[in-house]
């Protein structure tokens, strides 16, 4: 009896201090929020900018090339669907909240007729670019973001007469630690419904972080444009092919474009790519690129695509 009354006071005592922790955290993140609106935030809505802390906390600007310090993965981490790079970084302890009613609608673009061939989705998909960059360069609204480039690059192949499904789901919100594992279900119903889809995108963007990293550009029929890298998990058990696909994306991007693709970056994860032989993590620009030179770079990128495409088919 003493023994279940001592565990009982112990987790009464927890449960107190995990509230007042808690109280004094929103608390100071609340104070720091007013004193910011007292020095000129044009009236804002005071819970939009606490909402923007929020996310400042939870999204770090993290490089997957620049030397920024990057923990260990934990065994659990590494199957199946080990972290990337940018959830490596987050903070051990991730705050959950709900996020905001997703119409269906707005969530998955389909040709719905059973000749999709490209799959484009997010596992990151609150991503922005330059000027957005409240959150830490993440926003749950479309605009600015990667799902503002995904849909460029969807009727761009759409005018080209390839069937698209655009999947726009928010799978790092709430939880940005669980973003692969969310990823996975979606594509995998996709997939299932499709059987027709030949590539697989996961379409990102890099982050340049705290290093004085720029932009990644280069010049096109006179326009600045973001160029894009490749991803490659070495953690697949088809990472042979993965690699001789995304050797191939590679080659016929700069083959048409010079400077287009930056090349592949090899990692020891997974990030869900072995799903498809012909699947492509690709980072469009980072966010010190403007939304403007990633949306200009998916249109050309339709052209690489349309290309490989043919080969495939």
């Amino acid at each position: 009896m003493r023994r279940n009354r001592t565990r009982k006071r112990r987790a009464k005592s927890n449960k107190l201090l995990l509230l007042i922790l808690l109280f004094w955290g929103v608390s100071a993140l609340t104070s720091i929020t007013m004193l910011n609106w007292g020095q000129g935030i044009d009236g804002r809505n005071l819970g939009e900018e606490v909402g923007k802390q929020y996310l400042s906390y939870v999204f770090p600007v993290i490089s997957r090339n620049a030397g920024a310090d990057i923990r260990e993965p934990k065994d659990s981490e590494l199957a199946p669907n080990p972290q990337s790079e940018h959830e490596q970084n987050m903070h051990e302890e991730i705050i959950d909240q709900e996020p905001a009613e997703q119409e269906e609608e707005s969530i998955v673009y389909s040709v719905n007729d059973g000749t999709a061939k490209v799959l484009i989705y997010h596992t990151h998909a609150t991503e922005s670019y330059q000027p957005v960059s409240e959150g830490n360069f993440h926003s749950v609204e479309e605009k600015g973001t990667v799902r503002e480039v995904g849909k460029v690059l969807k009727e761009a192949l759409e005018a080209k007469g390839i069937g698209v499904i655009h999947d726009k789901t928010l799978h790092d919100v709430p939880s940005y630690s669980k973003s692969y594992s969310r990823s996975m279900e979606t594509i995998k119903r996709i997939l299932d419904q499709n059987p027709s889809i030949k590539i697989v995108i996961d379409l990102h963007r890099d982050a340049a972080g705290y290093t004085g990293n720029k932009g990644h550009k280069f010049t096109v029929d006179g326009k600045t444009c973001a160029q894009f890298c490749l991803v490659v998990g070495m953690g697949n058990d088809n990472v042979d092919k993965l690699m001789d696909f995304a050797s191939k994306v590679n080659q016929k991007a700069n083959s048409l474009y010079p400077g287009f693709s930056r090349g592949i970056i090899k990692k020891e994860y997974k990030y869900n790519q072995h799903i498809r032989d012909t699947y492509l993590l690709l980072e469009m620009g980072n966010n010190q690129n403007r939304i403007e030179e990633a949306k200009e770079s998916a249109k050309y990128l339709a052209n690489v695509l349309a290309e490989i495409l043919k080969d495939i088919e």
